[in-house]
């Protein structure tokens, strides 16, 4: 039988490298984020033939003495810890005590550093885990990483790379990520000589955002801040409306007390935020840092630290779901719509019927006016039975009415269920039974249904709703019914999903089922009614759903399509 024997040390150090060192982005990551931690305002990092050849990382950061130096190529050796209680209240970015150690047991490893009071800097060389050069260096004071020949130890591991540009396109992910956590440090980027990008490191996240990704990307961007638990937890970052979504996560920043993360539940209460204006397969595109206690977060769980254990798991979801939902509600101007509509026509007799008073509409002549810009819009006439056409101020307006509509229910939806209740007993109450993944949903999303209106007579799994809020009981219940099970049932399949999810959703379902549809013809005073009421809600630029309810056509369009300008 084969005996068991104490690894040979340079074995260990090949095995515990294969877990830090992925590939060159791994090495990008670990060499920034101790640059970071060594509390840097600039950080330039240099890469050639996609990292494999050389990557090299210089800060102007405290820098290390030469005992510092000889230590942190050593396996555990680290500045950041000295207890076991230290990993439930870690405060910076690296922690695990043998990055520069792996690196350099699969590659070659040249670590400068001075520290500001010194007159003269250290350095000293690795190469496959050997230290083969070390003494003075003369250097500013802060620290150069140069690593060279990656995985030249580990031939198999090499063959396994992508091309140099693939594996470019991973290491500027990976610092475009630290560098827009971290927008208060100037981080430049430059590859096989020639600078990809700076940031200004003057704190803005837009301008950051203006140097990695683009300016126009920084220009339609929305602010997102919002706080939860008595300030415990905040949220912080921007993102862009539904229609710069892409079609992968490439797009995705995020970010657990200055760390890039990938985090699947808190993703997909970002992406839910968005509801169904993002489309089949189209992914939004956002740069959002979460700020919370350290005690809260476990980063102990992967070595290259890309995944963290949450002990507010379910509340960080819902801050990140209500921070989004709430952006998107208030949302962007209307898009000015760049092609020339065609001219509506003339409405068939079949989608012309008697005047509709629609649902919400405010008993008072004239509801308060919160946005200016559209109160004074004027309805013109009907697009296909489907769009409302005003002019106003600023252009011409193309309203979906139904998408319209569906916001003045929802807000109603939402107002009375923070106020008071008013449900509509069914004739005949529905029964359903319930899986055990539905049954975990409604129970969640129980107390903020029945404040909507809903009445609920559970018994075990079989549900019995005998009522439901006011102003959708003229829809089909059971459908809406079934919608908010599916509801129920798919939200529970990611960990720890917002709550506030599931209330959301119902209500907006409903809205959306009580809502004028898009078929429906409308009288002129319908469609003023739906004017005058979209200009008194709290957001009616977006459905509940995310998507938008109006485009604008600018005069100055019209006139420039018709040579006047």
């Amino acid at each position: 039988m084969s005996r068991i024997v104490r690894l040979d040390p340079r074995v260990a150090d090949q095995i515990a490298a294969g877990e830090v060192v992925e590939r060159p982005a791994s090495v990008a990551k670990e060499l920034v984020e101790n640059a970071l931690d060594a509390r840097a305002r600039r950080i330039v990092v240099q890469v050639d033939g996609g990292g494999l050849d050389q990557i090299v990382v210089e800060d102007d950061g405290e820098g290390m003495d030469a005992e510092d130096v000889r230590l942190s190529v050593e396996r555990h050796a680290t500045s950041k810890l000295r207890t076991v209680a230290d990993l439930t209240r870690l405060e910076t970015l690296g922690f695990r005590g043998e990055a520069l150690a792996a690196i350099g047991a699969v590659g070659r490893l040249v670590v400068d550093s001075r520290p500001a009071d010194a007159a003269i800097g250290y350095g000293v060389s690795v190469a496959g885990g050997r230290v083969t050069e070390a003494g003075p260096v003369a250097r500013p004071p802060g620290t150069r990483v140069a690593v060279r020949d990656l995985f030249f130890t580990v031939p198999a591991r090499l063959k396994q790379m992508k091309s140099p540009a693939a594996e470019l396109a991973h290491v500027e992910q990976v610092v475009a990520a630290e560098a827009l956590l971290h927008p208060g440090v100037a981080v430049e980027l430059w590859a096989d000589g020639a600078r990809r990008w700076a940031t200004p490191g003057n704190g803005e996240l837009a301008d950051a955002v203006a140097a990695v990704v683009g300016a126009e990307a920084a220009a339609r961007s929305l602010p997102v801040e919002a706080s939860i638990l008595g300030g415990r937890v905040t949220v912080t970052g921007r993102i862009l409306p539904p229609d710069g979504a892409r079609g992968n996560r490439h797009g995705q920043v995020l970010g657990i007390n200055g760390r890039p993360v990938r985090h699947a539940a808190l993703r997909a209460a970002v992406e839910q935020a968005y509801g169904p204006a993002l489309g089949p397969r189209r992914y939004p595109v956002f740069w959002l840092a979460v700020a919370c206690p350290p005690e809260d977060v476990d980063p102990n769980v992967h070595p290259g630290k890309w995944e963290v254990r949450l002990d507010r798991e379910r509340a960080l979801a819902g801050a990140l779901y209500g921070a989004v939902r709430e952006v998107l509600a208030g949302g962007p101007p209307a898009p000015v719509l760049d092609p020339v509509p065609a001219a509506p026509g003339p409405l068939r007799a079949a989608e012309r019927q008697a005047t509709w008073v629609f649902g919400p509409a405010s008993t008072d002549a004239s509801p308060a006016v919160r946005h200016p810009d559209l109160a004074g819009l004027v309805p013109l006439g009907q697009w296909a039975a489907r769009y409302v056409l005003a002019q106003g101020p600023r252009g011409l307006y193309v309203i979906d009415q139904h998408a319209a509509h569906e916001r003045l229910y929802y807000d109603q939806l939402r107002a009375e269920a923070a106020t008071v209740r008013y449900s509509q007993p069914l004739l005949t109450p529905l029964v359903v039974d319930l899986t055990p993944a539905e049954w975990a949903g409604f129970e969640a999303a129980r107390s903020e249904l029945e404040a909507a209106g809903f009445v609920f007579e559970p018994a075990g799994r079989t549900l019995r709703i005998s009522a439901v809020p006011l102003l959708v009981a003229d829809v089909a219940a059971g459908g809406l019914v079934g919608v908010l099970i599916q509801t129920w049932s798919g939200s529970w399949s990611e960990p720890a999903h917002p709550v506030s999810w599931i209330a959301d959703h119902a209500l907006a379902t409903a809205a959306c089922k009580a809502a004028v549809k898009a078929s429906r013809g409308l009288a002129r005073e319908e469609m003023a009614a739906l004017l005058r009421d979209l200009a008194a809600t709290d957001n009616p630029r977006a459905c509940p759903h995310g998507r938008p309810t109006m485009l604008q056509l600018d005069l100055e369009e019209v006139d420039r399509r018709f040579g006047r300008r």
